[in-house]
């Protein structure tokens, strides 16, 4: 790696234009930091994983501002960068106890070694950006964020499955009301027919014109987040799927709730509430119905290997009896443009992914297609399915070229494939199943679920007494408030351990599980160190108020969720509270509620009193807001983090670099679709479009240079004005003018480089001395080497371009002062031998 010069500031702090171009030049890094960091790196308690030290100076300014108790930091460098400072006395020798430096390759053993688990555990891994990494101008740090960011975001996923989640619990309970029939009942339904499950992935668009032509015997599986696609294809879906419980999947999803009076919606149990909750239709749920076990839950419970919603509408399909599923969308790979989703979708319009993994998997079709961490993890998953399914007697088919091969999934064109007709619609079919849904179905279900509620409820009660004698007694064993240490307090608390233990475990391991971050706070990082018997008692007391404060929190919950089904059951009554429901329906943000209430009525707002109407209509305009709403957050975030200008940037450069043509005109061309279609849907920024058609011209010209059609790259680079490409445009118009031995034309592209940063004045000194201009150059040489001190090539230059002209004095001295700090230096020797000093004058007698 090349880092160019270490240069120093006026501050006496010493920083690397290669790195961080000139932020540091004019000011003092630590106005920066303080800027940007504020008071996030002393937080107590934290793992702190940095990638990137500044040259140094992040680490310096980090020890002189004083770490944070309890916490560590972890600075991932290139070792050879950290060599290359030391040298240069840039970087610290030693380091304090909680810092700790390592390489990109081996940051997850040394992060493990510092606990990283239990920081994980707790919540407390927070990952840093130096400014370096953030500005994205030393590409290399790009690919080593994206690789460790990948890496990190596995660990702590990984992690957190461990521990269980607090919204799976949450979400769950929220739904109470809406699962109340198990996807079980539908469990080899559909013996010896055909489905067609279609997901996400580029290849989606390849399967409408066959879906379309053998519809009527076809059974069609969707997940939700393509419903808007469908629906523009003309394609009815008889289920749609979903599991995400975050409110992101609202917007991902909502286009499905319009399909409610033909398809059933098949939910995992902690699917998001105000998606389900707003479902006018029939849904079945899969999963538990309580997160304890209870006589109420499904003897089937149905979750299947795979974390994404394909992988649960695939498992679905072969336990509802399939003797064939045929899977579209599912392509767990990007197509040839870089796309990771169906044309149509947010992802889509964001621009295809740019960052630089260079991960790979055969397709179906025999090529190399670019895959990501998670596409590529989701395949040994789906492998299990795939084997499940034909232990069952069941097909998987993937009839897309572009989508990952896959053990035991089979791989047949759309046109080879063969349909046996249905005897009667599937929806037909699954009516005849369903239990029916009657108010008096929905009142029996809440009455039982209300019934184990209590139920659980009071055994809360039970263990947050305990906890708060317990509490007292850790009090009193250790002696507090006058009393001398008393060791029956300590007999007591273990029997109200066991009691809890034994008479109450299924309520004890919830309420732990409800407050399980708080208690692992507990097994602290540093649990090498001797503790005092003040962090003992310490330790104690906080157990037990954690015991006790996760059951207060719980029994909250439990009293929301018993009355939100008492609103539900309200709903139901020929004379309901009105009042009632709608604070419930805004609270849980589920306006359409009140079209689900007026369906099941027959009524209309119409026949309501006049008074009501008002807030009636209001609530159902706020839904319908919600709908059309198309700035959102997820969009905002789809493209600030899968298209980022610097991933962008990244990947044309280096597919340039590679002389990957091919790639670079699908690359552009991806570019090019995405803008149209975010375009078309009328809901993306003109700077974003704009920001892209320079990316492309950028691309035509790499492209052009590579088929070297000289006058074409300079056309294309010339139309590039975005100051993000301007350095890669201006060097690529500089060496391709050299090459054209056109120097006039080099001299202002130079000018324009040297302006941008100190590591190009050099070449810029030397277009002037080419071009006739030996004093321009002179003033230009001798200005880099006030800032570069040890930069001997410059020097050398200097001084022989005094020697041409004609100023020798000036040059022996350039040369001299080289040898006072490199003795060895040959070509300063060599010009002094040749240029030896001239002889004294004679002294007058």
């Amino acid at each position: 790696m090349d880092f160019g010069p270490v240069l120093q500031n006026s501050f006496g702090e010493y920083y690397l234009p290669a790195l961080n171009q000139e932020i540091f030049s004019q000011s003092g890094s630590d106005s920066f930091y303080r800027s940007h960091f504020g008071e996030s790196l002393q937080k107590k308690d934290f793992l702190y994983l940095i990638v990137g030290t500044d040259g140094g100076l992040l680490l310096h300014w980090l020890i002189k501002q004083g770490l944070a108790e309890g916490s560590r930091y972890l600075f991932i460098e290139y070792p050879e960068l950290v060599a290359y400072l030391r040298a240069e006395a840039a970087f610290p020798d030693t380091l304090p106890e909680a810092i700790h430096l390592c390489s990109p390759t081996d940051w997850l053993r040394v992060a493990e070694d510092l606990a990283m688990r239990d920081y994980c555990y707790l919540g407390q891994v927070l990952r840093i950006k130096s400014l370096a990494v953030l500005d994205g101008f030393f590409e290399a740090y790009f690919s080593t964020w994206k690789l460790f960011e990948e890496q990190a975001s596995q660990y702590q996923t990984q992690v957190g499955r461990e521990i269980g989640s607090r919204i799976f619990l949450i979400k769950g309970l929220e739904n109470l009301a809406e699962n109340n029939t198990p996807a079980e009942c539908l469990i080899g339904l559909f013996q010896g027919k055909t489905a067609v499950l279609l997901a996400g992935g580029p290849s989606l668009k390849e399967s409408f014109a066959w879906v379309k032509a053998n519809r009527p015997h076809l059974v069609v599986l969707a997940v939700a987040r393509i419903a808007s696609q469908l629906e523009r294809a003309g394609i009815q879906a008889d289920f749609f799927f979903a599991i995400d419980p975050h409110d992101i999947i609202f917007h991902q999803s909502k286009a499905v709730l319009s399909s409610w009076q033909r398809a059933i919606l098949i939910n995992v149990y902690h699917l998001n509430p105000r998606l389900l909750g707003q479902w006018r239709g029939r849904s079945l749920f899969m999963g538990p119905l309580f997160a304890w076990k209870s006589p109420l839950n499904p003897t089937h419970m149905l979750s299947f290997p795979g974390i994404t919603v394909t992988h649960q509408a695939l498992g679905m399909a072969i336990e509802m009896g399939f003797s064939q599923v045929i899977v579209a969308g599912f392509d767990l790979c990007f197509d040839r443009e870089g796309f990771t989703h169906a044309e149509g979708s947010e992802e889509r319009k964001a621009g295809p992914f740019a960052a630089p993994l260079e991960l790979w998997v055969e397709t179906n079709g025999g090529w190399q297609a670019e895959t990501r961490y998670d596409f590529l993890s989701a395949i040994p998953s789906l492998e299990q399915l795939a084997l499940f399914a034909s232990k069952r007697g069941c097909r998987v088919i993937n009839p897309a070229p572009g989508a990952a091969k896959v053990a035991l999934v089979e791989h047949l064109p759309w046109e080879s494939l063969e349909v046996a007709p249905l005897p009667t619609s599937a929806w037909e079919m699954v009516q005849a199943r369903l239990p029916p849904a009657t108010a008096s179905y929905r009142l029996r279900h809440c009455e039982a679920v209300l019934g184990e509620l209590s139920q659980v409820r009071t055994e809360v009660q039970q263990v947050l007494r305990l906890a708060t004698e317990a509490l007292a007694c850790n009090e009193k064993f250790f002696g507090r408030k006058g009393h001398a240490p008393n060791f029956k307090y300590k007999l007591r608390m273990d029997e109200i351990e066991k009691t809890l233990d034994e008479e109450h475990a299924q309520t004890a391991v919830l309420v732990k599980r409800w407050g399980v971050a708080d208690f692992l706070k507990l097994s602290r990082p540093d649990q090498n160190r001797e503790w005092s018997d003040q962090e003992i008692e310490e330790t104690g007391r906080r157990y037990y108020e954690i015991y006790r404060e996760s059951a207060i929190a719980l029994m909250r919950l439990l009293d929301e969720t018993r009355q939100r089904l008492r609103v539900r059951m309200e709903e139901e009554k020929a004379h309901p509270a009105i009042k009632t429901l709608l604070a419930q329906w805004k609270k849980d943000n589920q306006p359409a509620r009140l079209q689900i209430f007026l369906d099941r009525r027959g009524q209309e707002i119409a026949d309501f009193p006049e008074g009501m109407r008002g807030g009636l209509h209001a609530l159902l305009e706020s839904y319908q807001q919600a709908l059309a709403e198309t700035q959102t957050d997820y969009k905002a975030h789809l493209f600030q983090s899968m298209a980022t200008p610097q991933a962008i940037r990244f990947k044309m450069m280096s597919l340039f670099r590679q002389k990957e043509s091919e790639r670079l005109l699908s690359f552009a061309q991806g570019l090019e679709k995405s803008a149209a279609e975010a375009l078309e849907a009328e809901d993306v920024a003109t700077e974003a479009t704009t920001r892209k058609e320079q990316y492309v011209l950028l691309i035509h010209g790499l492209v052009a240079e590579l088929a070297d059609d000289r006058e074409q790259a300079v056309a294309c680079y010339q139309r590039v004005t975005a100051p993000l490409l301007l350095t890669e445009v201006l060097q690529r118009l500089l060496t391709l003018f050299l090459l054209q031995g056109d120097l006039l034309a080099a001299l202002p592209v130079a000018q324009r480089l040297a302006e941008r940063s100190p590591l190009h004045i050099p070449a810029y000194g030397d277009l002037l001395r080419l071009t006739g201009q030996p004093q321009g150059a002179v003033d230009v040489y001798r200005a880099f080497i006030d800032k570069v001190k040890q930069d001997w090539v410059t020097r050398i230059k200097l001084g022989k371009l005094y020697g041409e002209m004609g100023n020798v004095a000036a040059a022996r001295q350039v040369f001299e002062e080289i040898l006072q700090q490199d003795p060895d230096n040959k070509a300063a020797l060599l010009f002094l031998q040749q240029h030896p000093a001239p002889a004294p004058s004679p002294v007058a007698p």
